[in-house]
């Protein structure tokens, strides 16, 4: 599929767990000749497998074969947008694993791997129950589904010193080693954020 250009045989179904901004999904606008946005009821971070009974009602008012599923403040970029629309022409699978890459005062977080979750798939393909999962090949795609998180790191204290019981100075030491693997800069102060406070 060329970028840019619109194939008009293939439209895809958006369904999204939240508020989703329409420029979220504006590097798909290219390469489908519809896009159609269904917005659930269901908790931004809800696990996929938890509510198969409200997802599956979701994909059957869906009017396209290929399904994205979408979380309140995830976007997909130009990257992403180019992958899904090769991934669904090629159809050399019937399922796409997606990582979710956090966005942090303006950087991406290094937080360690992530195996990602089943984020697109053809319909006529997904088992009912259980886990969600498709019959057949399942691939990762390269490129992540990017996810803001906070502004600033003053935003992120803000937020959670209204919603959470502070930690005390050793607790606070203790989770922040125990979780620190990476020298990034921005990371660490994310971590050390989150540190400070018991959100349970």
């Amino acid at each position: 599929m060329t970028t840019g250009q619109p194939d008009n045989r293939t439209t895809l179904s958006i369904i999204t767990f939240g508020h989703i901004h329409t420029e979220a999904i504006e590097s798909l606008t290219p390469h489908f000749s519809r896009l159609e946005q269904l917005v659930t009821d269901l908790a931004p971070r809800v696990a996929l497998g938890e509510k198969r009974a409200e997802l599956n009602r979701a994909i059957d008012a869906a009017s396209s074969d290929w399904i994205l599923l979408l979380r309140e403040r995830e976007f997909v970029d130009g990257a992403l947008g180019d992958e899904v629309a090769r991934a669904i022409k090629a159809a050399d699978a019937w399922g796409f694993r997606i990582r979710v890459a956090p966005i942090y005062a303006g950087k991406p977080l290094r937080l360690g791997g992530d195996a990602g979750e089943l984020r697109l798939f053809h319909r006529r393909h997904l088992l009912r129950r259980g886990a969600l999962a498709v019959q057949g090949t399942i691939i990762r795609l390269q490129n992540p589904m990017l996810a803001r998180t906070f502004d600033s790191p003053e935003e992120h204290h803000e937020y959670l010193e209204k919603r959470s019981v502070p930690h005390s100075s050793l607790r606070r030491a203790l989770l922040f080693l125990r979780n620190a693997r990476t020298f990034d800069r921005n990371t660490l102060r994310y971590l050390w954020i989150e540190a400070g406070f018991d959100q349970n």
